[in-house]
């Protein structure tokens, strides 16, 4: 019984990160790529600091807020490359951050998939 119940906690892992995984490629594959400035830096909370961004997305000058938070700063007026949205311009990643994601998300999923198969497969009960 307890192998069902691993399986099934892997097999909804998988799900979950296949999704997220798909999400990411989406982005990756029909975002548009250029190149953002760090126009200032935020701290909202003690260790997390928030960085506006100034790019060019279709014709338009764009100022919007990175959604991440990261516990070290940038620098004002560092260039950045990242990946916006073709329909909603204001939402964008940071191009490594965004490689980054794709690497981990995929291998928990092969690792989540490798669970599943290993308490299906080679596991008995006694």
């Amino acid at each position: 019984m307890e192998r069902y119940i691993v399986a099934s906690i892997g097999a909804i892992i998988a799900a979950a990160a296949v999704i997220y995984l798909v999400k990411l490629l989406v982005m990756w594959f029909t975002g548009i790529k250029t190149t953002g400035e760090v126009i200032a830096v935020r701290e909202p909370k003690q260790g997390t600091f928030v960085h506006p961004l100034r790019y060019c997305a279709a014709g338009k000058n764009i100022v919007s807020d990175d959604k991440t938070g990261y516990s070290q700063a940038f620098s004002v007026s560092d260039r950045l490359e990242i990946v916006y949205r073709r329909r909603l311009p204001e939402r964008f990643e940071y191009t490594s951050a965004l490689k980054k994601n794709i690497i981990v998300s995929a291998v928990l999923v092969v690792m989540s998939v490798l669970i599943v198969i290993r308490f299906m497969f080679f596991v008995t009960e006694v």
